[in-house]
């Protein structure tokens, strides 16, 4: 006997627990989402909304930001800095700063701003130039030959032997030639009655006077003199150019010199180019004119990016194609060459191209061009080593995505985001369209909690497109939030976030100090978030489609939620539309889709919610015969 077949529907079920971030490729699987915005990894395995910022005040044209125990803000040509300490006053100095964008370095208390080539101190809220320039052209300059110990002579007398009855502490000039009495070659002594004999002096030192000097310098400057006579009258070759300052003092600095020249022995007196010699014995002067005024400069190179590393600041200048590095713990000294530990250094790079960005990572100087990492290492300049490393580098207009996060120097480059931990820079955006880092016209990072927040601003048709990614490290999962930062600076503990009108703050709970709650609005509210998941059914090998989902979340007060579908890559379909009131809920919802192959949700929604998990339950495509 045969009974007739009845259909057996097999049913199974599975749930997904873990969500992964944003996955623009191919091979985005159903617990990855091909777009998502304002979501975040900080609840993993859960999927929640990114947390709500806070307003702080509103700013424009900011042209820079730095934290440094507080933070540094430029805008337009105005410096603002808001001290960490809730006891200090902030700092604001009108007209301070040229309206340009500015790379920013901290060293110590001190905030360099460049291209201004100013120095920003924390500690006292002044503001101050790395470089000096003193000139002669109103101000007399007198150049005066001295000993070491900065002493000048005036000789009562001189000739080609010593005098026969000096006095005790008489001072004597020993000609060589009596047609030539000052020149170099001449030999100035003082007679000590106690050891009855003349004790050569030796004149190795020159005393720079002149208004001012000490004002713009400080000892051990090393400084670049220029346009002085002392060729001209014969009083030495080697006074212009790079000197070292021994010593300042109240209008007078003193240099080493090499006693050079027919007119070695006197003083010269310099006013514009005006220049008038004057004998050591006062006996004899001759007039010049000078080409120019005398000037004296601390020079700073122009640096287009910086960074600090071993108490140094390292900056690069394309033109020159020449890598700098300051005096060790002094910024305002890129001269100084001294055969010291504490020297300047300078390098000129083999690669072609602009630099496109400077960084510290592991112990080293980094410098980056867009196919060329450069790497700076040693502890004196005696000993410092370049190696070059042809990779992908840093993209032009994206010196500001260089972060270092847990040890790890993260950038843009032109194939996408890439990580460098000190061997072989690793492609971190493969989950990322590649499309979107091309044409950038500007990239800035910042970094909270181990996450890398990339904003990315690139031409796209007949504008600009914005994007704000966040890439968490430890989990290697990208979000996208909303665009909220055009200029970033964090302290470790916070990220502020400049949207062009206004700073913001990116987690408002860490906030202590002089940026409490009673400064700025309140928190946001109603954020509004979007995913759409990877397709569902590509892993099944049967025939089954989905015949039940049922999401479990957690949903804040207010928040407003649809859910919708998309059967086969067709028109989305709402499912479900729910609004939640002035409670915390913790929601399951049920959905029963239609019959299909494949099948995409997109949930969106504005407020904050918290993705638990999303069960499936399978049902056969056809029913079977059993006999």
């Amino acid at each position: 006997m045969y009974l007739p077949g009845r259909p057996e529907i097999k049913n199974s079920r599975s749930m997904l627990r873990a969500f992964g971030g944003l996955n623009e490729t191919y091979g985005c699987t159903e617990a990855e989402f091909s777009q998502a915005l304002n979501f975040s990894s900080r609840d993993f395995p859960a999927l929640s909304t990114r947390l709500p910022r806070r307003k702080l005040r509103a700013a424009e044209n900011v042209r820079g930001m730095y934290q440094l125990g507080g933070l540094l803000m430029l805008c337009g040509t105005t410096l603002h800095y808001t001290p960490d300490d809730a006891g200090e006053e902030p700092v604001t100095l009108e007209n301070a700063v040229s309206d340009t964008e500015k790379a920013l370095v901290g060293i110590g208390t001190k905030i360099l701003i460049f291209p201004d080539q100013l120095a920003f101190d924390t500690a006292d809220g002044s503001l101050t130039a790395l470089g000096a320039r003193w000139s002669g052209e109103e101000t007399a300059l007198e150049l005066t030959p001295c000993d070491a110990d900065g002493k000048t002579y005036t000789v009562d007398r001189w000739g080609l032997e010593e005098p026969e009855d000096p006095a005790d502490g008489e001072i004597f000039l020993k000609a060589a030639n009596v047609n030539t009495p000052w020149r170099h070659d001449g030999v100035l002594e003082v007679y000590s009655q106690a050891d009855e004999k003349w004790n050569a002096v030796t004149l190795d030192h020159c005393l720079l006077s002149g208004e001012g000097l000490s004002e713009a310098f400080r000892q051990w400057d090393t400084v670049t003199v220029s346009g002085t006579a002392a060729i001209l009258a014969g009083m030495g070759a080697d006074l212009d150019g790079e000197q070292v300052l021994y010593n300042v003092e109240e209008g007078v600095l003193r240099v080493r010199i090499t006693p050079q020249g027919d007119h070695f022995y006197g003083y010269l007196k310099q006013e514009g180019t005006a220049v008038t010699w004057t004998s050591i014995d006062d006996s004899e002067t001759e007039e010049y004119t000078a080409e120019g005024p005398a000037v004296i400069e601390r020079r700073v190179p122009e640096l287009e990016y910086l960074t600090e590393c071993d108490n140094r600041v390292w900056g690069c200048n394309s033109q020159e194609n020449v890598i700098y590095a300051c005096k060790l713990g002094d910024p305002t000294n890129w001269f100084s060459y001294q055969n010291s530990a504490a020297d300047s250094y300078a390098v000129t790079v083999g690669s072609d191209g602009h630099f496109t960005g400077a960084a510290t990572c592991m112990g080293y100087a980094l410098f980056f061009k867009e196919n060329v990492l450069h790497k700076l290492y040693g502890s004196k300049p005696s000993d410092f080593q370049l190696t070059s490393l042809n990779c992908r580098g840093v993209a032009q207009n994206a010196a500001k995505s260089l972060c270092v996060i847990n040890e790890t120097l993260y950038y843009l480059s032109r194939d996408g985001v890439m990580s460098w931990d000190g061997s072989i820079p690793v492609k971190a955006s493969a989950a990322l369209d590649p499309s979107g880092f091309s044409n950038v016209r500007r990239a800035v990072s910042g970094q909270l909690d181990g996450r890398y927040y990339l904003h990315i601003t690139r031409d796209a048709g007949t504008g600009a497109a914005h994007r704000l990614l966040v890439y968490d490290t430890e989990r290697s999962l990208w979000q996208e939030e909303g665009v909220c930062s055009y200029q970033m600076a964090g302290t470790g503990s916070q990220l502020y976030l400049w949207d062009g009108e206004a700073l913001w703050i990116a987690d408002p709970r860490r906030e202590t100090g002089a940026r409490t709650a009673e400064e700025g609005e309140a928190p946001e509210t109603r954020i509004p978030f979007e995913l759409v998941t990877g397709e569902f059914g590509l892993d099944e090998p049967e025939d089954k489609y989905i015949s039940r989902l049922v999401l479990r979340l957690e949903a804040e007060p207010y928040t407003t939620l649809e859910i919708a579908a998309s059967y086969d890559g067709g028109v989305w379909e709402t499912l479900l539309a729910r609004a939640v009131g002035a409670q915390r809920e913790k929601l399951a919802l049920p959905l029963l889709p239609r019959r299909h192959d494949t099948l995409r949700l997109r949930i969106r929604g504005q407020g904050q919610i918290t993705l638990r998990s999303l069960t499936r339950t399978f049902a056969a495509a056809r029913g079977g015969l059993t006999q």
